[in-house]
């Protein structure tokens, strides 16, 4: 009782704390490191959403002790991995989302994935979900792992980690863990670093947390795209022009909330396309196909294998009513 306790007062201490500043600029990156700008302040936010929501994988049964990081970050599904680079496996595409939750965005971008059907990972900024000013954005966090996505770490406050002191890794490392794992209730076993950026210290640190690093290989540029129409043809392109991969999105972007259903809608029409020609789809999966353990592919949770399957068992239904054409409109006697 005293353990339950005291886990329901550092959840309410970490829910309720001081409302972090605004997202600082971030310093330039290493030459060669990918480029991306730190996400804008959270916006106001949107009604809320009363979509149905799938089914959520079950969350590793580990006890989070919250004085003891590794606990925090014992998740044998996703943790403890190669480092992830997106060209693990061809045929199936991941789509990951960074720098959110943004009440103003992230709910079209979850509306999108429902509706399709396809799996995602969103990369955490926590200083969105800490205090007062996070209120809404745990909300959506929430709505975002009742939905059966995969959440992970994207630092606290996204700074470039390329030449990060054993000091800031902790800072931005180990707390964001603390803040994410408390909210989400569960271990959080991803890390994806900011910009891509991150030093050997840095790499030792999540290596001995037992954290996945999650790199990408389908670089979209997303938050430098100003045409809604060619970010969407672009993206499609690359993904069938890699047969798959993994997708670096950001949901903190209004272009790409406005995009994303298009997008995802492009990945169903090619899929429909390769069936007709009797040929495999490019299947959207969850980020756990891309895990590896030495050379040898981590086993799938059931869950996962079973929502793939379903997507894919959908996949002809859903081809003939594109192919179908519009029902005729109903004509009406003259009185």
């Amino acid at each position: 009782m005293s353990h339950r306790l005291g886990w329901m007062l550092v959840v309410a201490l970490a829910t309720t704390a001081r409302a972090a500043p605004s997202l600082p600029p971030a310093p330039p990156p290493a030459p060669g490191a990918p480029v991306r700008p730190t996400a804008p302040d959270p916006l106001p936010p949107e009604a809320p959403d009363a979509r149905p929501r799938v089914a959520a994988a079950a969350a590793p049964a580990t006890a989070l002790d919250v004085k003891n990081l590794h606990t925090l970050t014992d998740d044998p599904t996703v943790g403890k991995a190669d480092r992830v680079d997106g060209d693990e496996r061809g045929g199936v595409v991941a789509f990951t989302f960074d720098d959110g939750p943004n009440p103003e965005t992230t709910p079209a971008v979850i509306d999108a994935l429902q509706k399709y059907n396809v799996p995602a990972t969103f990369f955490i900024v926590t200083q969105r979900i800490a205090g007062k000013h996070g209120e809404k954005s745990r909300e959506i966090l929430q709505r975002e792992l009742d939905a059966g996505f995969l959440v992970g770490s994207h630092s606290v406050t996204h700074p470039n980690l390329k030449r990060a002191s054993a000091d800031q890794l902790n800072r931005e490392v180990d707390a964001s863990i603390r803040t994410l794992a408390i909210q989400a209730n569960r271990p959080i076993g991803l890390f994806r670093p900011p910009y891509g950026a991150i030093n050997l210290a840095g790499r030792l640190r999540l290596k001995k947390l037992g954290l996945t690093e999650v790199q990408w290989s389908v670089d979209t540029l997303d938050w430098r795209a100003h045409n809604a129409d060619r970010l969407r043809k672009k993206v499609i392109s690359m993904i069938k022009k890699d047969g798959g991969g993994v997708v670096l999105m950001h949901d903190v972007k209004p272009i790409t909330a406005q995009v994303i259903a298009g997008v995802l809608d492009d990945l169903e029409a090619e899929n429909c396309a390769r069936l007709a020609g009797n040929r495999e789809p490019i299947l959207p999966v969850s980020l756990h196909y891309f895990l590896r353990d030495g050379k040898a592919p981590r086993e799938l949770p059931a869950a996962v294998k079973q929502r793939t399957e379903a997507y894919r068992a959908a996949l002809p239904e859903r081809c003939a009513k594109r192919s179908a054409p519009p029902e005729p409109a109903v004509q009406h006697a003259a009185k």
